[in-house]
């Protein structure tokens, strides 16, 4: 399973993007991100390593509450600016949170409507609400706001080198 965010068009398609995983408990949640994404490569650097460094306190025993410790996580760094898709799995079931999404694909096909209410601006909100998706699959593609989806080689649009 793995949560992948398209990159923007210009010359730093994927500034300020982070991604990772954490299993504990029998759950896993992967999460892909950008933050600062139109800001220099030095600034959106420095706010995607912040991300990346709160999100190595994520815990929880079952999707929920990896997904809302990541939440948690994020809350703190005050990013209004942030895109992120997370995607969280365990015995039960599969389970979808966003921020800053305008499209949500799972091997190049909508996972959803457009007026989803999964699709919205970027920010962390305080209660954001899970998506349970129809179908399951392993590479979960967000398209960030006023970014089209470009379809083709997924790890090349979204900058995955050597991600499981």
């Amino acid at each position: 399973m793995r949560a992948l965010l398209q990159g923007s068009p210009g010359r730093s398609p994927f500034a300020g993007h982070f991604r990772g995983r954490v299993a504990e408990g029998g759950a896993e949640l992967a999460w892909a991100g950008r933050v600062k994404g139109s800001a220099a490569p030095e600034e959106a650097w420095a706010a995607a390593e912040a991300a990346r460094e709160a999100m190595t306190t994520v815990r929880g025993s079952d999707r929920f509450a990896l997904i809302d410790s990541a939440w948690a996580a994020l809350r703190n760094l005050n990013r209004p600016d942030i895109s992120l898709l997370l995607v969280a799995s365990d015995a039960e079931g599969l389970s979808l949170a966003a921020s800053g999404l305008g499209d949500l694909r799972l091997d190049g096909e909508p996972v959803a409507e457009p007026d989803h209410p999964l699709f919205d601006e970027p920010g962390v909100r305080e209660r954001p609400g899970y998506f349970h998706p129809p179908r399951v699959g392993n590479d979960w593609v967000g398209v960030p706001v006023g970014v089209k989806f470009a379809p083709g080689d997924v790890d090349l649009t979204c900058g995955a080198r050597n991600v499981p």
